[in-house]
C-alpha cells in the first residue's frame, strides 16, 4: 500500500514538473517589458487612489436592493399563485359551488402556494451560480433568509383572506378552518424543502416541482373522507400541524446550517 501511494506521489510530482517546464518554455516566446508594465502598474495605483469604497450599513437600503436586485420570475408567479388562490375560491363563493368541491380546490391550491414559495428560493438563490454570490453584494444566507421572509408575508395573507372567507361562509370557527387549510401547505412544504436538501433535488427544479404537485393533489384526497371534517377530528389536525410545522423549522434550520458549511455552493452545479 505505501509502496502504491510513493509510486502516485512520483507520478504527480512528475507531471507537475513537467507542466512548469512547459509553462516556462512558452513564457519564453513572450517576453515581458518591464517598462509597460511598470508603466501599467503605475496606472492601476492611481485609479486606486481616486476609487471610492461605499460601505452601505443601512438595513432599509439592504431590503431594497435585495428586493430590487431578486430574480423576479418566480416571485411574479408566487404573487399569481396568491392571487389566483383568492380569486378562485372568492368566485366559487359566489357561486355557491358546494362545500366539498371548494374545500378539495382550498386544499389543492394551498398546497401549490406551498410548493411555490420552495420554488422561489430555489431559482433566486440556490440556482447554477450561487457560488458566486459569496463575493457579491449579498451571500447565500442573506437571499434564502430574504426569500423565506418575503414568501411567508405573501401565503401567510393570502392564506389568511382564503381561511376567513370559507370560515364566514360556513360559519366555522376560524381555528378549525385555517387547519383544514394550512395542514396541505405546511406538509407540501416540507416535501418540497426536504427535496430542496437534497444534492439532486438542488440540480433540478422540476422535481421539486412535480413533489409539491403530487402531494398537493394527494392531500385532497382526504376531502372525500367526511369523518376527518368533524369537530371530533380536530386534535387530529392539531397534531398534523404541529408536527409538520416542527419538521419545517428542522428544515430550514439544516438548510442554513448547509448554507453556513459551505455544501450547497459546493454541491450546486449542473
Amino acid at each position: 500500500m505505501k509502496h502504491h501511494i510513493f509510486a502516485n506521489y512520483k507520478k504527480t510530482s512528475a507531471n507537475i514538473a513537467f507542466l512548469r517546464d512547459a509553462f516556462e518554455d512558452t513564457d519564453t516566446l513572450f517576453p515581458i517589458d518591464e517598462k509597460r508594465k511598470t508603466d501599467t502598474l503605475e496606472t492601476v495605483r492611481q485609479e486606486m487612489k481616486h476609487k471610492k469604497i461605499l460601505l452601505v450599513n443601512d438595513k432599509a437600503k439592504i431590503w431594497k436592493n435585495q428586493l430590487r436586485y431578486a430574480d423576479r420570475t418566480m416571485l411574479i408567479l408566487h404573487i399569481f399563485g396568491c392571487i389566483f388562490m383568492y380569486l378562485a375560491l372568492n368566485f366559487m363563493n359566489m357561486q355557491r359551488i358546494d362545500r366539498e368541491i371548494m374545500l378539495t380546490a382550498a386544499t389543492i391550491l394551498s398546497g401549490v402556494l406551498g410548493s411555490l414559495s420552495i420554488l422561489a428560493m430555489e431559482k433566486s438563490c440556490l440556482a447554477e451560480l450561487s457560488e458566486l454570490s459569496e463575493s457579491c453584494f449579498f451571500n447565500v444566507r442573506q437571499l434564502t433568509a430574504f426569500d423565506l421572509a418575503l414568501s411567508g408575508i405573501m401565503n401567510l395573507a393570502a392564506l389568511a383572506a382564503c381561511i376567513l372567507l370559507m370560515g364566514v361562509r360556513w360559519q366555522i370557527n376560524l381555528i378549525r378552518m385555517g387547519l383544514y387549510i394550512l395542514v396541505p401547505f405546511v406538509f407540501t412544504q416540507c416535501v418540497c424543502l426536504g427535496i430542496l436538501l437534497t444534492e439532486k433535488g438542488r440540480r433540478n427544479i422540476w422535481l421539486t416541482a412535480a413533489a409539491g404537485v403530487f402531494i398537493s393533489a394527494s392531500c385532497a384526497i382526504s376531502t372525500s373522507m367526511p369523518f376527518l371534517y368533524t369537530q371530533a377530528a380536530l386534535l387530529f389536525w392539531g397534531i398534523a400541524f404541529v408536527f409538520g410545522t416542527a419538521i419545517l423549522v428542522l428544515q430550514v434550520r439544516a438548510l442554513f446550517t448547509e448554507i453556513n458549511k459551505g455544501e450547497i455552493l459546493c454541491m450546486n452545479w449542473n
